[in-house]
Parts: structure tokens; sequence; C-alpha cells
């Protein structure tokens, strides 16, 4: 088209026109229908955008999109636990005839001492283990056997390669197991709940646990549950003397009593160790 057809159509358009005015709404109503126009094409883009999307993820997992979960409604709370409940779920679950095991580590006047404990709560029979160091090589073993009403100790040195054997009647008695940490020691501890404070459920090396804590004028006794088993995982207690804290920190392990657990305590003399003897006793026996 030429420019004096165009100004020519432009002319007649506006002689032809010149006497119309647009209705008020008119400016509104294009804007409407131009709003309607852009939403339709931005949700018809979006929908083929989302069914893209589906479509490729589709083809990727081999399978069809899932239908969506019910809501499953709001969760209980979780249980207000006060260190009374902690204190008798943890007595009730030392009940039993496991065999114990105790990983121990001791120091006092700057020396620290390791080893290990079992101890068979059905016949008293226990051992224990010096230790150069954590899961280090032992440096001393001493077993203590129960036989009717027969304490029978078997002390094996490593480092000279000895050992000493000594009977004694028990008339009546028990051995009492590894101190502090029996499981009637540990049902005393933690029958005195009241004075324990429930520190809160914590971490400990990746086990989920409850922290129990006491403390008095001179240290302090802390105790650490297992959340869901409520077995006692470790005991720690510490006391300040003129020559420092004493320190003795326990982590327990408890086993079903069978033929692997209670395998540690067979008294076990390497070949080659020699036989030590008893000095005389001064005076009448």
């Amino acid at each position: 088209m030429n420019s004096s057809l165009e100004d020519e159509l432009a002319a007649g358009m506006r002689e032809h026109t010149a006497d119309l005015r647009p209705s008020p709404d008119l400016l509104d109503r294009a804007a409407r229908r131009n709003r309607r126009r852009t939403a339709g094409r931005a949700v018809g883009a979006g929908v083929f955008g989302l069914a893209a999307v589906v479509a490729v993820a589709m083809t990727a997992l081999g399978g069809t999109p899932a239908a969506p979960t019910a809501d499953p409604g709001p969760r209980p709370a979780p249980e207000l636990l006060t260190v009374g409940m902690v204190s008798e779920r943890a007595v009730a679950a030392l009940a039993g005839d496991d065999v114990q095991h105790i990983v121990s580590t001791t120091t006092y006047r700057g020396t620290t001492e390791h080893g290990e404990w079992w101890f068979d709560q059905t016949t008293g029979d226990s051992r224990i283990t010096h230790l150069s160091a954590p899961g280090g090589t032992a440096t001393m073993d001493l077993w203590q056997l129960v036989r009717d009403d027969t304490l029978t100790m078997t002390q094996v040195f490593h480092q000279d390669r000895s050992f000493l054997r000594l009977d004694r009647a028990l008339n009546g008695e028990r051995p009492s197991g590894p101190a502090g940490g029996t499981p009637e020691e540990l049902r005393a501890a933690l029958r005195r709940g009241d004075g324990y404070t429930l520190v809160g459920p914590v971490d400990l090396d990746g086990r989920a646990v409850l922290h129990l804590r006491l403390e008095f004028e001179d240290g302090s006794d802390e105790l650490w549950v297992d959340a869901e088993t409520y077995r006692a995982v470790r005991r720690e207690t510490v006391k300040q003397t003129p020559d420092g804290d004493a320190r003795n920190r326990m982590d327990f392990e408890w086993q079903p009593r069978n033929t692997d657990s209670l395998a540690p305590l067979t008294v076990t003399i390497p070949t080659g160790y020699t036989q030590r003897t008893l000095p005389p006793v001064d005076g009448p026996v």
C-alpha cells in the first residue's frame, strides 16, 4: 500500500467516526479482556510446562506418579519423663541374668588405669583385666570363680609370665563384682532418684540416651541410660581430693547368658607361665 492511499483511508475513517464517542467502560473492558488473554496464555504455558516435567520424570522413573498420601493427622505429644520415671524403668531393666561387661577408665593422683570387667550375675563369677591402654594388651588377669561356697582366685601376671592361685571359703558370702558398677549398686544409685536431675535426652557416641546427674559437695555422680531399653550405658563418678580429682568411668554392655558371653570367664593360663608360691604366714593360721 502506497502512502497516498493510506492517507485517503485514514482521512475517510476520521470523517466517518468524528461523531462517535467510546463508552465510559470501554477501556476497563478492554483491559479485562487483555488480562484474561494474558492469564490464559500463562496458565496454558504453566500447565504445559508442568506436564512436560512430569512426563520427563515419568519416562526416567518408568512409572506413574504416586497419589498424594493422606494426612496422618496430629502426632501424639512426646512423653514427658521425670527423674522418678527414668529411675524406675532403669531399675526394672537391670533385673535379669545377663553377663555384664564393663570397660573402665580410672584416674587418680595423675595416673590413669584402663581395664575390663566381666561379671556373671547368676553364679557370681568375675574376671578383671588390666590393660596397658584403651584396647591395648593385658598386663594382668584376675578370675574369681565361685564353686560350692569356695572362691577360687587365679591371678595371671603377663609381664613376668607367672600366675598365682588361691582358694578361700566364702561362708555364705557372695563376691561383690565390679565396684561401683554391679547391678545391685546401680539399682541402689537409681533408687536415689530424687537426688538426681534429668539433664535431658542426649546423643552419646551416636546413641540416644537419658542423662542423670547427681552433684554433691566434693564431686558428682552421673548416669546415662538407653532412651529405649533404659539399660545403663555409662556411669562416671568424680570426687575431689587434695591430690586432684579421682575419676572413674564405666561403660556397660549387657550380654545374654550363653556360651559366647561366658567364654571370658573361663580361666586361661598361657603356656609356659609358672606358678608363684605364697610366702609363709607368720603366726597361727
